[in-house]
């Protein structure tokens, strides 16, 4: 039988409200949109480092500002803007307008573009301070930098993920506790169920941004709470709610945060090692052209750019296997916390129909790409543990 070649293949599965041929239309929209940005991404940081422009850009701000000290942060401020100006209208193109011919988002172009303006500006704020440190490291520590930053990167992650719901989500979307008094009990009872602690369970307006519904867990400490969408509330019942929390609860119980972040660290020591091996012999061989030949410059910005790229490529795919372990290891854990089988499966259809997901991706598109198992395998588990539970029922009586 074909069965004993392989795997037996699995029947299409039939997901109440999806348009398939709409949602791998849209799938195959967003792989191209993100070939296209990737592929301009890289060509960007070619141009800014071919002719010197990034040097002579560094020089005139020598010539223009009245101390050096100003040179270093303005020159990655300047690099920053750039980037992002060159980079808005495919940004607007892949990330608004296919949304919004999708029915993905109500937002309007003032709100996408003041969006943008924030990311900017937080970012800008955020990134300048961190890259002159990072540049400091590497002059200072020329033999061993990349450990030193290495070592930092986990605290700096902790540190991000506990101001993030109180100083950096904040300026983006509204956050108030949960206005449905007999759902915020429900989320409580499964959080003490599982035995994890939060300070408050809250509401966020995401349809600002997107129609698709979502929930999250965020904050560390003190600023720990669950997030629930406002396009999740107005679409999902209390149960299909509940499936959708499980699951996020699922993650603090494993400690998925710190899992996560100790692979980075992990990650991050080897691409800070094969960065502190590749840079140089790339600026040595490059050097003509750029005019940069120390790893410590900050006109070294975009050479070192297209080495993470590069890097961060090659990694993907492993990153991408990490992630979709832990979330099917999630979904079981949602699903016996809850004992609700059925529900779990109908949150998982009503997340594909309203974000248009592709329930069945091609394995090298999941391979590369996807964070999460493809969503018709999740409904398959989900359906599969209800048709083991009523088995284990039957034998038991």
């Amino acid at each position: 039988m074909s069965q004993r070649m392989g795997k037996r293949r699995e029947e299409p599965i039939v997901i109440p409200g999806l348009d398939v041929a709409k949602a791998k239309r849209y799938s195959a929209i967003q792989l191209v949109s993100l070939l296209v940005t990737t592929a301009w991404s890289v060509l960007r940081l070619i141009w800014f480092a071919d002719q010197r422009r990034a040097v002579r850009l560094k020089g005139r701000l020598e010539r223009v500002l009245p101390d050096r000290r100003f040179v270093g942060p303005t020159f990655l401020a300047a690099a920053a803007i750039l980037s992002w100006v060159s980079s808005l209208p495919l940004a607007y193109l892949s990330g608004y307008l296919v949304e919004r011919r999708f029915g993905l988002t109500r937002q309007r172009p003032r709100g996408w573009f003041g969006d943008r303006v924030k990311a900017l500006l937080l970012g800008l704020a955020l990134q300048t301070p961190l890259l002159m440190a990072v540049f400091g490291v590497i002059r200072r520590r020329p033999h061993d930098w990349w450990l030193v930053l290495s070592a930092a990167a986990a605290p700096l992650a902790a540190i991000f993920s506990y101001l993030a719901p109180t100083v950096i989500m904040p300026r983006f979307n509204t956050f108030l506790p949960l206005r449905d008094p007999e759902l915020a009990t429900r989320v409580r009872a499964l959080a003490d169920k599982s035995g994890v602690q939060i300070s408050d369970v809250y509401e966020m307006d995401m349809s600002r941004q997107s129609e698709k519904p979502n929930a999250f867990f965020t904050g560390m400490g003190h600023t720990k709470r669950i997030v629930l969408g406002d396009t999740l509330l107005e679409r999902f019942d209390g149960n299909e709610i509940e499936g959708v929390v499980a699951h996020e609860l699922g993650h603090q119980v494993h400690g998925d945060i710190w899992r996560t972040i100790g692979f980075s660290t992990v990650g991050g020591f080897g691409t800070a090692w094969a960065l502190s091996r590749l840079a140089p012999v790339l600026l040595r061989r490059s050097g003509q052209r750029t005019g940069v030949t120390q790893i410590g410059d900050e006109a070294s910005l975009p050479m070192l750019a297209l080495v993470m790229t590069g890097l961060g490529f090659l990694l993907m795919p492993i990153q991408a296997a990490f992630s979709r372990a832990i979330e099917r290891r999630t979904d079981r854990y949602a699903i016996s916390l809850t004992g609700d089988w059925e529900g779990y499966a109908r949150a998982m259809e009503k997340l594909a129909a309203q974000s248009l997901a592709d329930p069945e991706p091609t394995p090298l598109v999941v391979f590369m790409l996807f964070s999460h198992p493809p969503i018709a395998e999740r409904i398959r588990a989900a359906r599969q543990a209800t048709v083991d539970l009523k088995v284990n029922t039957k034998a038991t009586t």
